[in-house]
This record gives structure tokens, sequence and C-alpha cells, in this order.
């Protein structure tokens, strides 16, 4: 079953990639929605510098995490993504409205590794995630880019449900002071997970 679901989300991960080739990499909300046949972003938590969000598909009347994602975002913020980050910061996905304000999305990965599902984890998941069940974690560095602009907005950390596979994004940066951000990222994401009550707030 893991093998057939495996298969499929790679064919339709090509399939979305070959659609988008021109504009930007398949971005990860894509493939949800090509997988599981929705997506919605949930805000759990933001301040001036972070978001924690829960990127999900519907199945029946239950919201299924199928990826927790940690966003720092990089100051100071480029002026030409104020309006892209206002929607952003207001419950937009993060790739898919950068998309739309016409960019070309970049990843850069930072770290990659294993995170085992906590109590928050399992909620979030509407429990098709068993307690202990080991979580593909990444972090990378995004970049919004438009002619021969690259402009750096946010370093994000994600793990991701068993049942998803996120499009692959395999070059390495080893700035310092992303790897600064990447760590702290990652760690705010392995909190979150452990959490056994979190509590969703509209977006600011």
């Amino acid at each position: 079953m893991h093998l057939h679901i495996k298969l499929l989300s790679l064919i339709l991960a090509v399939s979305v990639n070959l659609s988008w080739a021109e504009v930007t990499p398949t971005l990860n909300s894509d493939v949800i929605k090509a997988t599981f046949g929705s997506y919605g972003v949930e805000v759990i938590s933001q301040n001036e510098s972070t978001r924690v969000a829960n990127l999900y598909s519907i199945s029946g009347d239950a919201k299924i995490c199928r990826t927790l994602a940690v966003t720092e975002f990089l100051s100071p913020m480029d002026p030409a993504l104020m309006e892209a980050n206002q929607l952003i910061r207001a419950g937009g996905s993060i790739g898919a409205t950068l998309r739309s304000a016409g960019f070309t999305i970049n990843k850069k990965l930072l770290i990659k590794t294993e995170t085992a599902a906590g109590d928050e984890f399992v909620t979030l998941t509407n429990g098709s995630v068993p307690a202990g069940a080991p979580l593909y974690t990444r972090v990378y560095a995004l970049s919004a880019q438009q002619a021969n602009r690259h402009i750096p907005y946010a370093v994000i950390a994600e793990a991701y449900h068993p049942e998803h596979f996120p499009p692959a994004h395999e070059e390495f940066s080893e700035q310092p002071s992303l790897q600064q951000a990447a760590n702290r990222a990652l760690a705010v994401l392995r909190a979150t997970i452990d959490q056994r009550k979190v509590k969703t707030s509209p977006a600011a």
C-alpha cells in the first residue's frame, strides 16, 4: 500500500512539475493537492519573526497534517516582497503566494534528518500517524527570484506525514548565518511536534 502511494505521489509530482517547468519548481502545496485531493494552510502560531503552520488535506471532515512547517522570516525584508509577505502573514501559502506574485521559488537544503512523531503531530494528523513514528524532516532556505534578482525570504523547517513525499530539493547551502536560522527553526519544529496542546491563532 505504501509503495503504491509513493509511486502515485511520484507520478503526480512529475506531472505537476512539467506543468510548472517554465515558471518554478514543483511546490509542496502542488504535491499535497495532487496526491490527496485538497490543500489548506492553518496558522498555529505567529510572531514578528516566526510562523508555525499546518499544511493539510481534508479526509472526510478531518484535517490531516501533511506538513508541519516552521518559517523563520529573514530580515530586513526586501521591499519587493512586502505585498506578498502581507498575504503570507494573513495565512497564505508561501510558495503559491510568491509564485502568484510573479516570483520563481528557489530552495537550498540546509539540514536533512528525522524526527519522531510526538503527541501534537499525532493530533494534527487525526491519529493517522502513531506516536514515535519517524518523520522525514528537512530545513531549507527559500528565496524569491525575478529576472536577475535573487531575494532571500525565509528559512523553513518541515516535518512530513509518512504518506506524503514532498518535492526533492537537494542543492545544499552551508552559509553560516542560514545554518543558525536553520537550527532555530528545527528546534521550534521539534518542540511543536511534541506539544500536547497547541491552540490555533488568527494570522497576524
